[in-house]
């Protein structure tokens, strides 16, 4: 691979951060909504680059052919003055300077992501990665979670995140989530018992790569399609506990579950 390729590849990569982060919402699918910033500024940083090395390339072609030039004219020169005096023409000393342009194997490994990001664009995690987890993660015992108190009212719809619902459901001391109605957002994953599937959302600390699954049961309407999302209102319905069944993710007995597009954020 020479220089000018290797180039337009770091321009191109740089375009496909910026692509993705400045002009759509697209990263939220792989990091978290905080880094958007360092994205666009390590997009803009090899946009910048490659432009550079471009335009030094270019100018060291220009500055090459210039030299060639001259060369050829004082070889043409030396022929012309030793045909006239009747002796054998001088070559004149020159230096070759010889640089590398063949680059580096391991640049191809740009293509790569550029693959990605231009043809294939993974979505966020979904139930695929859910089911194919070797251990899943429900949501995690309050010694996991977020220690944040919320006060739900009566009489109401009251709007929470998994992590929300998931202290109140582990923390039953409270009665908080008792006789209130509550609404949870998710994507739909099969449960593979009847009665039942899970309301499902990923939670990260960095980036995709450290997701953990938070999963709620929902009991009293049939199972949307696979990967909807939706949102669902109903109440919940405490745990019983049996055996090794006390980290089985709550349940929620739904009264409605509306289909909707997928969040600009779809994770935690």
């Amino acid at each position: 691979m020479n220089r000018v390729t290797q180039n337009l590849l770091l321009l191109l990569l740089g375009g496909a951060l910026l692509k993705i982060s400045a002009f759509s919402a697209d990263f939220a699918n792989y990091v978290k909504p905080g880094f958007r910033p360092l994205v666009i500024a390590a997009g803009v940083v090899l946009v910048v680059l490659a432009v550079a090395a471009l335009a030094l390339d270019l100018r060291r072609s220009r500055s090459a052919a210039r030299q060639g030039e001259l060369l050829r004219a004082r070889v043409a020169e030396e022929a012309y003055l030793a045909a006239l005096v009747g002796r054998d023409p001088v070559t004149p000393a020159h230096q070759e300077e010889h640089e590398h342009v063949g680059g580096h194997r391991v640049a191809w490994l740009l293509v790569a992501p550029l693959t990605v990001i231009f043809l294939v664009a993974p979505p966020a995690l979904g139930s695929f990665a859910v089911q194919q987890a070797e251990q899943t993660s429900h949501v995690p015992p309050p010694t996991l979670v977020e220690a944040r108190p919320t006060v739900l009212k009566d009489g109401q719809v009251n709007t929470l995140s998994m992590i929300e619902f998931a202290n109140l459901a582990w923390d039953d001391s409270s009665r908080a989530l008792r006789g209130k109605t509550v609404r949870l957002t998710g994507f739909v994953v099969p449960s593979g018992r009847d009665g039942g599937w899970y309301l499902t959302r990923m939670r990260i600390g960095c980036c995709a790569a450290d997701a953990l699954t938070m999963q709620v049961m929902v009991k009293g309407v049939p199972a949307p399609a696979t990967d909807a999302w939706v949102r669902v209102t109903g109440t919940w319905s405490p745990r019983k506990v049996r055996g090794t069944d006390a980290y089985s993710p709550p349940e929620v007995t739904a009264s409605r579950v509306e289909r909707i597009a997928a969040p600009d954020e779809p994770y935690e």
